[in-house]
């Protein structure tokens, strides 16, 4: 399952944020990307699936496509953060109730976020 959506919320508090993406309600459990480090696991994400590593598409498309999600949903002042270290890791803290989860969280400065989860089961 991928989850994508855009809000808007002023409270400046990203535990409330995760809530309105349906997601646990704990900022602690981000870790804070730069722009480079969001579209690499973005595009990790696109290309391969968490739970046996196979390849959901061509892995150039992958990235092409990661990099023009973020560019369309990103301003000059955003912030990223993702629930790993990098595209690389194995690691995650879990945001959801599935199997295997992860994503990219932006917050655009002005009250506007983009989030774009992925989830898969074993």
């Amino acid at each position: 399952m991928v989850r994508i959506s855009s809000i808007l919320d002023y409270s400046n508090d990203l535990s409330i944020v995760l809530s309105k993406f349906g997601l646990v309600q704990d900022e602690t459990l981000l870790v804070t990307q730069d722009r480079a480090g969001s579209i690499a696991i973005l595009t990790k994400l696109l290309w391969k699936e968490q739970a046996y590593n196979c390849e959901r598409m061509d892995g150039s498309e992958a990235e092409r496509l990661a990099e023009k999600i973020i560019c369309e949903n990103e301003s000059e002042d955003s912030r990223y953060f993702s629930n790993k270290a990098s595209s690389l890791s194995d690691a995650w803290n879990p945001l959801t109730d599935s199997i295997f989860d992860s994503g990219v969280l932006i917050s655009n400065g002005d009250g506007r976020y983009f989030c774009i989860w992925f989830e898969d089961e074993d």
